[in-house]
């Protein structure tokens, strides 16, 4: 009997192993291939900051139809603040004096998007989620981000929103960009001007 199953299978099971192994192979091929040099990986890296401190407003304003708000805009004017990395952003507490009141939840800051239609190429589309027309200026590095809406008019600011894409949501963490930003940070990553 045990023959006879060998016999039966055995083909099938070394093709399967086979095929597993060509996939593997043609995977690892097409890494070391498509695999960057140092050089590139730094070219890309300068081209995005440049991105960062080179803002395109009116292009994004044109692509999504709508006028993005004030404050937005001259975030991009804070070199500094948009090349930072790795930032954690703390809500202040409602009581600083009371020691045992707990902590709000920090949130995270990968990284800042470009001012520019290309970056929000890799966001959510926010319109088809149904939370109307806007620009995610910010990443968590997961796949979720910061948004602030555009409006008919320009603002002066507006709120700032999280949206998740694990599970879908949308989530308002602060009433406004300029109270977002004004919160207690930290960065633990940063580029500066001397680096660029």
């Amino acid at each position: 009997m045990q023959t006879l199953l060998v016999e039966a299978f055995g083909p099938l099971v070394v093709a399967f192993v086979v095929f597993v192994a060509v996939v593997a192979v043609r995977r690892l091929v097409h890494q070391l291939r498509n695999r960057l040099t140092p050089e590139q990986i730094q070219a890309a890296r300068d081209s995005f900051r440049s991105r960062l401190i080179h803002p395109n407003a009116s292009q994004v304003e044109e692509g999504i139809a709508a006028s993005l708000p004030e404050r937005l805009i001259a975030l991009y004017d804070d070199h500094q603040t948009v090349l930072a990395e790795q930032i954690e952003i703390r809500r202040p507490p409602a009581n600083p004096e009371n020691p045992l009141e707990p902590q709000n939840p920090a949130e995270w800051i990968e990284a800042f998007l470009p001012l520019d239609l290309e970056s929000q190429k890799y966001t959510l589309d926010l319109a088809a989620q149904g939370w109307g027309k806007g620009f995610c200026f910010a990443t968590d590095g997961e796949g979720n981000f910061y948004w602030i809406p555009a409006g008919e008019t320009r603002q002066t600011d507006a709120p700032v929103f999280f949206a998740h894409t694990d599970p879908l949501a949308n989530e308002q963490v602060a009433a406004s960009l300029d109270e977002f930003l004004s919160w207690p940070r930290v960065i633990h990553s940063s580029e500066t001007e001397a680096e660029k």
